[in-house]
Order: structure tokens, then sequence, then C-alpha cells
């Protein structure tokens, strides 16, 4: 076909392919020569690559859990065989695909979504939203936004490549794409914070303050999870039942930052560390576990060391919300007179 003929042929498919992009069509029927499969992850590495036919298929699979993912960035490298018969290979998204797409299987029906011819560039970028409030996904210079957003409930969302013109030469149909899917992930991340009594399933109030601000007062749940910016955040859980809980923790970017808390009465609290053939006694009972601290009442307590024939006594003043370490170092020194 002649360079004259085949503009009269593109000027019209030109007209077909903007009515086709601007409407929903119904459920049809096609076959694609190959189908490939990316499983994406909320993590800034995930990514698959690809190297297609120009009717090859690819099915993005997503994971139970996919809060994070925004969108799908596909970014295409454009053989100058395909982009310098501009408008003859374009790129589709569809809908309600069936059967499942799984490999070797070529025969499919679908609701198309959206189609697009490949522009004559070297690369197109193309990023496709999940849903309206994706704020990661925006027009560019060197990026297209798609502005429809396709149902995931299935669990994979259907890219499609395909010839939308006749005549064009044997080497733009054996022509391959490289093709490479990635996330488009949030700007936030989450904390989930876990409270944890000591011996009771019920919690007593407390308060949560989130670098010195309130983000729960008198909360007696368990769990407190929220999306927040990536960064350093302080967080303290006060209360008249517990000891204060200082943590830093940092949220990064698209993950779940878990933070346990085990939250300590305010009766004061002892823990004893001496060589392993002393005896201890604590009011006169033997102590039988070091090492891990346990709640002592308030007021005055004795606590000995015996050490073969040395003895060591002390007295300790127990307060309410205190806690007290009590170590016997034998150590031999040795000096120069």
């Amino acid at each position: 076909m002649s360079k004259m003929s085949f503009k009269s042929a593109k000027f019209l498919a030109l007209v077909l392919f903007f009515l086709l992009a601007k409407s929903v069509l119904p459920a049809e029927n096609f076959r694609v020569r190959k189908i490939h499969f990316a499983l994406l992850e909320d993590s800034p590495s995930s990514e698959s690559t690809f190297v297609t036919g120009i009717n090859d298929s690819i099915c993005v699979k997503f994971p139970e859990n996919h809060e994070f993912i925004e969108g799908i960035e596909v970014k295409v490298q454009i053989p100058s065989a395909v982009s310098s018969w501009q408008d003859s290979v374009a790129f589709s998204l569809y809908d309600n695909v069936s059967p499942v797409p799984r490999e070797n299987l070529i025969d499919y029906s679908g609701t198309r979504l959206f189609l697009q011819p490949l522009p004559s560039k070297v690369y197109w970028i193309a990023q496709i939203p999940l849903s309206k409030n994706a704020s990661s996904i925006k027009d560019s210079a060197y990026t297209t936004k798609i502005n429809v957003i396709p149902n995931i409930k299935s669990g994979f969302s259907f890219i499609r490549f395909m010839q939308v013109m006749k005549g064009v030469p044997e080497e733009t149909l054996n022509s391959h794409l490289t093709v490479t899917v990635k996330p488009c992930l949030s700007n936030m991340g989450r904390m989930t914070i876990f409270l944890e009594g000591e011996n009771s399933d019920a919690i007593h109030p407390v308060d949560v303050f989130m670098d010195g601000k309130t983000i729960l007062s008198h909360f007696e749940g368990k769990t407190h999870s929220a999306l927040m910016k990536p960064g350093l955040y302080n967080l303290n859980v006060q209360s008249s039942d517990y000891r204060n809980e200082v943590r830093s923790v940092v949220v990064e970017q698209a993950k779940n930052t878990f933070v346990r808390i085990s939250l300590k009465s305010l009766q004061p609290r002892l823990s004893v560390t001496a060589p392993d053939n002393a005896d201890i006694f604590l009011d006169g009972k033997k102590i039988t576990e070091t090492g891990k601290d346990f709640e002592i009442s308030e007021g005055e307590h004795r606590i000995r060391f015996v050490l073969g024939n040395y003895e060591v006594i002390r007295n300790i003043s127990a307060e309410k919300g205190k806690s007290y370490v009590a170590n016997l170092n034998v150590d031999l020194k040795i000096s120069e007179e």
C-alpha cells in the first residue's frame, strides 16, 4: 500500500478510534496471540517486564490486600517499525473478562473500557487509577492518565495490545513491544497499635498522644489503626491505671507498621541480678528467678544476698509507679601502689 492511500485509511481509523474511546462497548469476543501475567505487590520493587507481540495481552493480578496500590503503571517501549506506522497498534483495557485468564488460553470475551493507539514515540507511559482518590496518578509531560477505573473485584485487570489498521508491513506485524508493569503506590503508610494488659483481657481507659497531640481519649480498645504520612512519630500512652509508655515509631510509605505495647500497672517493680551460685531472699522468701522484673507491694522491703560466707543486706522503700534493680556484683580489683 502506498503512503498516500495509507494516510486515507489512517484518517478513517482515527475517527473510529475517537468514537470507540468515548464510549463503553458491549461485551466483545476476541483472540490474543499470547497472555502474560504480572503479579503486583504493594512494594516499590514490585515490577514485571515482558517482551510481547502486537496482539498479546497482559493479565495484571493483585494481592488479597492491596490497600496501598492506587493504580497500575504500564511503560511501553515502542520499536521503530511500530512508531513509524503511527496508529497501527493500540493499547486497550477490558473489564468483565471471561473466562478467568490462564496460560495457553487465547479466546476471551470482555467489555472494552479504553482504547488508544500507541504514539510515535520511543516510550509511552500510561497510568491506570483504581479509584477516584488515586492522588499519586496525574497527567504529566511524560505520563498519560487513563481516565477510566477498571473493576478489579475479580482480582485482576486485563490489558490488550491489538493491531487496529490493515495494510501495515510485515516488519510491523512481527514487531515486539517491551512492556513494564508496576504499581502506583499511595503516598501514605499505616500505623497499627496493639495494647496488651497484664493479667486481664479488659483494658482500663488510656489516652494516646502522637507528637504531643491527642489521637485517642479514654480509649478502652485493644487495637487502633490509621493511615499516616511517612515519617518519625513520638507515641505516648498515658493512664491513671498504668505506667506511661513512650515509643519512637517510623512510618514508611505503603507499609503497615505494627506497634505492640504491654501496659504495666503502677505497682512497684523489682528486678534482681546476681552470680549463679548466690541465694537471694526478699522479705525472708527465696527468689528463684532472676533477671526479670516482678511486682512488689508499696512500702519497706529487705533484700538479702548470700554467696558462700558472704552476705549483703539492703532495704528498699518501694513507691507507686517506680521500678528498682538490685544487682550483686562481685569483682576483684588489682591496683599498683
